[in-house]
């Protein structure tokens, strides 16, 4: 969740600052005065569950639009074939990070930053190996094109920098 701050990385603090920021403004409780301020996201479940779902339908959302631009412009340029391996390379961006989302945010809240961490390194792992198992599918059984496909998939994958454009310009502040 939290960018490790004891690496020495320049943007890990204000990384941090800002989706904590973030966190705050939507738990929607008025902060009482000479209240401690907020240092672990799992103090606040609503807060947590309202900035994930709204990032995830974000990413989520942005990379149907690529896949759907992907097959237009693989229309316009190449015809239908392009079209089809252009989308193919959108939906196993989307189904790919439909299924990380699913796998690591579906827990219960307030599970230990353990458990959390365990999951997301595990729910990455099993991404890697869904999305090689969809491109070997999609390449051998469905004989798609494959510079179309990959650059669609790439596209996609784009929507997770685009994603964090306002938490890194501090426009969530």
């Amino acid at each position: 969740m939290f960018v490790n701050s004891s690496v020495d990385h320049p943007l890990a603090d204000s990384y941090n600052a800002a989706l904590l920021s973030s966190v705050q403004r939507s738990s929607g409780a008025p902060k009482k005065q000479g209240e401690a301020p907020i240092d672990d996201m799992t103090q606040h479940p609503l807060a947590q569950a309202r900035l994930w779902n709204r990032a995830t339908k974000f990413i989520l959302g942005l990379q149907l639009l690529v896949a759907a631009l992907g097959y237009l412009g693989g229309y316009l340029a190449g015809g239908p074939e392009t079209a089809w391996a252009a989308l193919m390379g959108g939906l196993i961006s989307f189904i790919s990070t439909a299924y990380f989302a699913f796998r690591v945010f579906s827990g219960r809240r307030g599970r230990p930053a353990k458990t959390i961490v365990r999951s997301f390194y595990v729910g990455e792992t099993q991404k890697i190996f869904l999305t090689v198992a969809l491109f070997v599918v999609a390449i051998v059984w469905l004989e798609v094109e494959f510079l179309p496909m990959f650059l669609t998939y790439m596209a996609g994958l784009m929507a997770f920098w685009l994603a964090l454009l306002p938490v890194m310009s501090g426009a969530n502040e």
